[in-house]
């Protein structure tokens, strides 16, 4: 079991508050030193025996939630302070500042990691503190309670909704505003941040994002040291850019509760079983509405309230939470056609220039096989099976406006509609207006963003390492043979695995890792996904057969 890190405690009501002086736990250090490649609860990593705890996968997803809530309430408080002083300009600007609540930094003469203090006058005891005892301990009860809720899957399981959780955090660690177009801080859903360049970083990492291996720099402002002027001119100017502190707390909450009380078998099973949750969530995306009312309906029991009321502040933030929540983990179902169809309509019209004779995006262009425009076909996922299925673009349009559940979409008119389904049952459809459609579509690649590194997070093992892949890939074997030995499936997973896995690769894994590149936003570190993504399929084209037929036997032993 791994040995608890400084700061930490196996009683939750023996946990202290944080305050403005409150030190990074070891643990956190530790995640935050992970290199994307070997960004895993697992250790050794890809290892198939000593699988960690339950209270181990725990501590990480409570550590990394609590870091990010810290960071919520940092930056509130300094925006209440900033509004109150006649001086604005020396407090942070950044979202939440440049300390470990918003990422962990480093001394360089003294080497002690520790939070800034405030520079505002002294306060009360009870206005330093960011997170009271009350709190933190909920927040893990809460996360306890998520967990138990996960099935013993082979794959949809809690150590994956961890992975899952870990990945979506260094995401944000990893951002790199590398692009002008992304510099709407007056957007109110989603927000690029400045990446988290600090001396704990990994050294693999700090290599590749660091200019000419230069040091993070804090400063009352909380922005980095001048730039290498290697960069682009527009990464040069615009380096000061304001981050979303509670997007960051919305993502990697939708991480870890994406797949809560998943059954181990895809949503098609489900509607063909006629599985009681049909019945309340139709026939689309099943199973990730219902992860989101779980999470939701358990938030708000009474054993959260003050949990709750750090992350709830106002009625809004109540409201954005739940919008966020629902566009993330829907983004999930990569198995839906409807749920892909407007994913990638939402990705072009975010990120690719309007075709002139078109109001929106024709379908067919999107398909992730590759296939021409004149086709109507988009590729969905049906576990790691490709499968490519009929898309008609006029069944797509419905007099101009689009369902959205949360998400942000554009109209001709420049008037935005959301429609969410809060935890109650009642749906909520409201307008926002802009005269700035620079504004709209910001505030789109914000959002399709996010939900594409949710997307990279959920299946990072195919953009991490070779050991990491073959983890996870058996994993999942092992859970598509479980649903056929259990007569839940009607496919044996064994037949044309390694074919499937590469047309995984060319279908899904490739063009959502080229996003990566494509979006801008991690400046010169964009290809890193695409570059593990091919590294681990050209070896899967070498050893997959082998692969293959060893797991193969060795799983169908196993359910001997």
């Amino acid at each position: 079991m791994r040995r608890r890190a400084a700061g930490e405690h196996s009683q939750e009501q023996d946990l202290p508050p944080i305050d403005l002086d409150t030190s990074a736990s070891e643990l956190q250090l530790h995640i935050f030193k992970q290199s994307w490649k070997n960004v895993s609860a697992r250790q050794p990593i890809g290892s198939i025996e000593n699988p960690p705890h339950v209270e181990t996968l725990t501590d990480f997803a409570s550590a990394i939630l609590e870091r990010r809530l810290t960071d919520v309430v940092r930056y509130r408080r300094e925006s209440k302070l900033a509004d109150k002083s006649p001086v604005s300009s020396t407090s942070s600007v950044d979202g939440g500042g440049t300390n470990l609540s918003n990422g962990i930094s480093k001394s360089v003469q003294g080497g002690e990691t520790n939070l800034k203090k405030s520079t505002s006058p002294a306060q009360h005891d009870n206005d330093r503190i960011l997170l009271t005892s009350r709190c933190r301990s909920q927040l893990r009860k809460f996360v306890k309670h998520i967990a138990s809720m996960y099935h013993d899957n082979y794959y949809h399981g809690l150590e994956h909704a961890v992975h899952v959780t870990m990945g979506a955090n260094k995401l944000l660690d990893m951002l790199h505003d590398g692009s002008v177009e992304f510099l709407d801080s007056s957007n109110e859903d989603f927000m690029a941040s400045e990446p988290y360049l600090k001396a704990h970083q990994s050294e693999d990492d700090t290599d590749s994002l660091i200019p000419n291996g230069s040091k993070f720099s804090s400063s009352e402002r909380g922005t980095a040291s001048k730039p290498s002027s290697t960069l682009p001119p527009s990464t040069a100017q615009h380096n000061q850019v304001n981050s979303d502190t509670f997007a960051k707390f919305a993502f990697v909450f939708a991480a870890f509760i994406h797949d809560v009380d998943h059954q181990g078998v895809p949503n098609a099973r489900l509607v063909e079983e006629d599985d009681p949750i049909c019945n309340t969530y139709g026939r689309i995306s099943v199973a990730e509405k219902h992860s989101i009312k779980v999470a939701f309906r358990t938030l708000n029991e009474s054993d959260y309230d003050e949990f709750r009321s750090t992350v709830y502040e106002t009625n809004e933030d109540k409201l954005r939470l739940h919008r966020i929540i629902h566009s993330l983990v829907l983004s999930t179902d990569i198995a839906s056609p409807e749920r892909m169809r407007e994913t990638k309509k939402r990705w072009h019209e975010a990120f690719s220039r309007p075709d002139p004779d078109h109001g929106s995006i024709a379908f067919s262009r999107l398909s992730l096989a590759g296939k021409n425009a004149t086709t109507k076909e988009i590729a969905t996922v049906q576990a790691s099976k490709l499968q490519l299925v009929s898309c008609d673009v006029n069944d797509t349009r419905r007099e101009g406006k689009y369902e959205a559940r949360g998400e942000l979409l554009m109209k001709r008119n420049s008037m935005t509609t959301r429609t969410l389904q809060m935890e109650g049952g009642q749906t909520i459809e409201y307008f926002v207006s802009s005269s700035n459609k620079d504004d709209i579509k910001a505030a789109l690649r914000h959002s399709v963003m996010l939900e594409t590194m949710l997307n990279i997070a959920d299946v990072s093992h195919a953009m991490q390492s070779w050991e990491l892949f073959c983890f996870w890939n058996r994993k999942l074997y092992e859970e598509l043979y479980s649903a056929f030995k259990a007569g839940r499936s009607d496919n044996d997973p064994s037949s044309g695995w390694y074919e499937n896995e590469l047309n995984f690769f060319r279908g899904y894994i490739i063009p959502l890792s080229e996003k990566m590149h494509k979006s801008g936003m991690f400046g010169e570190r964009g290809d890193e996904w695409t570059k593990n993504a091919t590294r681990i399929r050209d070896r899967w084209k070498r050893e997959g057969k082998r692969v293959s037929i060893e797991m193969i036997n060795a799983v169908r032993k196993d359910f001997e």
